[in-house]
This record gives structure tokens, C-alpha cells and sequence, in this order.
């Protein structure tokens, strides 16, 4: 079953989550309908790739477009695969909006619940994670690659939407498009990072190779942390699989652009 849909606005493609997230302004970019150059043809939303300024803020200025939003309400954090969380108001609008520099320092977490306040991630294979608790109205965003994942942005996220009242089983949560198993070769230093109880359920061979299933342990974090499994809902796509669709980090050898996850109440 699909719990995702990609429709086109505004001469861009954009991914959205059905159900809960239906009732929210959000959306996760796909690579197409931007002014960048190769290698981040065309529609690259990160500042800190190696990309003209120029073109990135044309191409978050077409993404406000669509998704019907003021680029200068966005805050975005500085991610650096940690599991550091900000509770963010409308004080912090334009924070990361037009810049990296003014990003949240090191941040990969975002928790609102003032309506009009844009949350703003990127990814090229990592996990972005939406939360939305439709009983307190409050929404989240979270960059979580897998280092991102075992130190524990998940609980991170579902302890500051708690610090506001919200209570596990009634929050949503929906995992964009990441790389899959199909694609996540990974070596045994990796392998021996990822929790002991959870190895034999995320980590598998194939050819005498390791592979790695993430959006699997972030649905299992997500579940142990007190999320319905029936509240969680993942999307079908492989980035690496699907480059004519989305930027990857490890398809493209690691010299690319990052899509966009955007949500908003």
C-alpha cells in the first residue's frame, strides 16, 4: 500500500504523505524544476554542497512557490548528523532561510507548534523524519542519517514534542524517500554500530556483502520509543535507485545536490 503521492506544482514534482498529513503544508522536493548546474541538476535546496548561492535560493524560492509558503519563514538547522533537537517559534523565522551561515548550529531536530513557522531539512540518501501530533497541533522535522539514528534523533524528537505535551501514541511520524536495503552496502564498522538488539532485523548479507536496512531501524527506534506502528509510515522509494528522481549521495559518488522536506501548520 502507498501512503505517498507525487504530484507537480508550479513546474515542480513534490512528494507528499497521505492520511494524518493531509491537513499540514508539507512536502519533500524531487530533483527537477531548479536553475542548478550539474552535478546539482537542477532543483538543489542545500547551501553547503558546493552550489552557487544564486541558484539555491532561486530554487528554495520556486519550492515556496509551491508549496504556498514566504521563504523567509523558514528555519532550518545546520545538520551535522547529531541528535541535537530545537524547539523553534516565529522569532527564529529566517533562520537557515536564505543562508547556512544563519542556520541553528549544529542542529538536525525541529519542533514547532506556532502555525505559520516553516521547518526545513535536507537529504541525499539520509532519513528525513515528519512528525505531526494532530491532538496538540504540533509538528516536527528531522535529518537522520544513520549516525543521526544511533545517537538517538528519534527520542530526541519524541521527547521535545512530550516537553510540549504531546503523548507518543498520538503522534504520527512518516520517513521520506532514503536509500534502501536494495543499495546500502555497508562495511563491519558500520555494522557494529547499529544497536545489538536490533542487527538481526536491519542487517543482512548478499554476495558476501553487508547490507543495511535504515528506514527499518528508524521505524523500529520510532516504535520503542512509544510511536503506534500503525502511525508509522514510510515511503516506497529508494534514492539510489531512483536517481532520475532524487539526488543520492552514494549513487552519485558523493558529489550532488539535496532535496528539500518541508513542513508547516
Amino acid at each position: 500500500m502507498s501512503h505517498e503521492t507525487i504530484n507537480t506544482r508550479e513546474g515542480l514534482s513534490l512528494l507528499k504523505f497521505k492520511g494524518a498529513f493531509d491537513c499540514l503544508r508539507h512536502g519533500f522536493s524531487l530533483r527537477h524544476g531548479g536553475v542548478s548546474r550539474p552535478p546539482y541538476d537542477t532543483l538543489n535546496t542545500g547551501f553547503h554542497v558546493g552550489d552557487e548561492p544564486a541558484a539555491v535560493v532561486e530554487n528554495r524560492r520556486r519550492l515556496a512557490l509551491a508549496l504556498g509558503y514566504q521563504d523567509v519563514d523558514v528555519i532550518a538547522g545546520q545538520q551535522v548528523h547529531g541528535s541535537v533537537v530545537a524547539v523553534v517559534d516565529g522569532t527564529m523565522r529566517g533562520r537557515g532561510a536564505c543562508s547556512d551561515k544563519t542556520a541553528l548550529p549544529a542542529t538536525d531536530g525541529l519542533v514547532c507548534c506556532e502555525p505559520g513557522v516553516v521547518l526545513m531539512c535536507h537529504a541525499a540518501d539520509c532519513t528525513i523524519l515528519f512528525f505531526y501530533d494532530a491532538v496538540q497541533r504540533i509538528i516536527g522535522l528531522a535529518h537522520a542519517g544513520w549516525r543521526g539514528a544511533v545517537a538517538g534523533i528519534g527520542l530526541a524528537m519524541i521527547d521535545a514534542m512530550k516537553e510540549l505535551g504531546s503523548k507518543p501514541e498520538n503522534i504520527h511520524a512518516a520517513l521520506a524517500p532514503t536509500i534502501g536495503p536494495c543499495c546500502y552496502r555497508v562495511g563491519e564498522d558500520l555494522a557494529e554500530q547499529v544497536p545489538v538488539r536490533w542487527r538481526d532485523r536491519v542487517l543482512f548479507g548478499k554476495l558476501n556483502q553487508i547490507y543495511f536496512d535504515l528506514p527499518k531501524l528508524q521505524h523500529l527506534l520510532l516504535s520503542e520509543a512509544g510511536i503506534r506502528d500503525d502511525k508509522i509510515i514510510k515511503s516506497n522509494f529508494c534514492t539510489c535507485c531512483s536517481g532520475d528522481k532524487f539526488f543520492s549521495h552514494r549513487g552519485s559518488g558523493g558529489h550532488t545536490g539535496r532535496m528539500a522536506a518541508i513542513i508547516s501548520l
